[in-house]
C-alpha cells in the first residue's frame, strides 16, 4: 500500500472522536496536518492555507453542508469526502461538484490513507494516454490531440476508470460499482453520464469513437493496436 507521508492535509469533520483518531494518525506518519469542525472555521482555514495537498471532507456540519465549500472554492487541492450518507444521490452529487472520492463511514485511517494515495501519484503515474486522449488524474483534465475537453468530475471518473481497462466491457451496473464502491440500485443515471461523455469525446473526435457499446456486453475504451 502506498503511504502518505510528508503531505499537507485538512480535515473538516465535526465528530470529535473521528477527527482526532485521523488526525493523530496522519501527524505520525509526518504530515502536517489542520483540521475544522465547522463551515466557518473550515472557509477560514482554506482562505489561509494555500497549499495543501489534500482535503477530506465531512457533508454535514452543524452549521451547514459541506458541499458548499466546493462550490464557493473554485480552486481547492484533491478533495475526498467522508460521510454518513450513502445514498447514489448523495454520491454522484458530491463527485459532481467537484471531489475525487466518496467514502461512506465507518472508514479506518489505513483505508483513507490509501484512498488519499491514489488521488496524489507522483505526475509521471498520474496521467494516461491511448487514442489520442491524455488523462491527468492529479489534474484532473482531460486532452484530445491538445484539445481540452471539459468534463464534469463523474465523467471524469469513468473515462479514467474505462481508459485505465481499456479492451474491457463493463455494464453501467459493474462501472458504478467500480468507480464508486457502492451497489448501484439503478443504472439510469449511469447512462446519462456516458452518452453525454460520448457526446463530448465525439465533438473533439468527430472521426473516431473512444466508448464504444456492445449488446450484452457493455461499455468499452478500445485498445491501442500495436503495429
Amino acid at each position: 500500500m502506498h503511504e502518505v507521508t510528508n503531505k499537507t492535509i485538512i480535515f473538516i469533520e465535526d465528530d470529535a472522536v473521528l477527527l482526532d483518531r485521523m488526525t493523530a494518525y496522519f501527524a505520525e506518519k509526518n504530515n502536517t496536518v489542520h483540521a475544522a469542525s465547522t463551515l466557518a472555521d473550515a472557509r477560514s482555514l482554506l482562505t489561509e492555507i494555500r497549499r495543501a495537498d489534500a482535503v477530506v471532507l465531512d457533508i454535514i456540519l452543524p452549521d451547514g453542508s459541506g458541499l458548499d465549500l466546493l462550490r464557493e472554492f473554485g480552486h481547492l487541492p484533491p478533495v475526498i469526502i467522508l460521510s454518513d450518507l450513502s445514498t447514489e444521490e448523495y454520491l454522484l452529487t458530491g463527485f459532481d461538484s467537484g471531489a475525487v472520492d466518496y467514502i461512506v463511514k465507518p472508514c479506518s485511517p489505513r483505508l483513507l490513507e490509501a484512498r488519499i494515495a491514489l488521488r496524489l501519484l507522483p505526475a509521471r503515474q498520474a496521467v494516461l494516454s491511448s487514442s489520442g486522449l491524455e488523462i491527468d488524474s492529479g489534474k484532473r483534465t482531460v486532452n484530445y490531440c491538445r484539445k481540452s475537453v471539459l468534463l464534469t468530475a463523474s465523467e471524469f471518473n469513468i473515462l479514467h476508470f474505462l481508459v485505465s481497462n481499456a479492451g474491457k466491457y463493463f455494464t453501467a451496473q459493474e462501472i458504478y460499482e467500480k468507480v464508486w464502491g457502492a451497489p448501484s440500485m439503478q443504472t439510469t443515471t449511469i447512462k446519462r453520464h456516458l452518452s453525454t461523455l460520448r457526446q463530448k469525446l465525439k465533438s473533439v473526435a468527430p472521426d473516431k469513437t473512444l466508448i464504444v457499446t456492445e449488446f450484452g456486453r457493455g461499455y468499452s475504451f478500445p485498445a491501442e493496436e500495436t503495429p
